[in-house]
């Protein structure tokens, strides 16, 4: 298997800093504490870029805190599915963010 750069983007107005945490250890092994922080671009942009291995389908949940209790939620504070992805070479993964807990 190949690795390839995937780039995550989120859009949120709902906090100051973001973390992405997920399935595989480049994503922290869902282990909150190892939640990997976006760069703040500004306006409510964040942004990472990472390298994963091709094929394998990766879950993953945006926080706004390295804690589960800041994770992402729905527009009426319902809970969300884990985002899945399969990392291909130029994938670029935007998500909207309405509100954390």
């Amino acid at each position: 298997m190949s690795n390839v750069s995937v780039k995550f983007v989120v859009n949120t107005n709902s906090s100051n800093k973001v973390f992405i945490v997920g399935s595989i250890p480049q994503l922290g092994s869902w282990n909150p504490a190892k939640a990997i922080e976006l760069k703040n671009e500004g306006n409510g942009v964040f942004s990472l870029s990472k390298m994963m291995a091709t094929g394998q389908m990766v879950e993953f949940k945006i926080l706004a805190d390295k804690t589960w209790d800041k994770v992402e939620k729905g527009v009426y504070s319902e809970e969300v599915q884990n985002h899945i992805i399969t990392p291909e070479k130029g994938l670029v993964v935007e998500i909207n963010i309405s509100r954390f807990n």
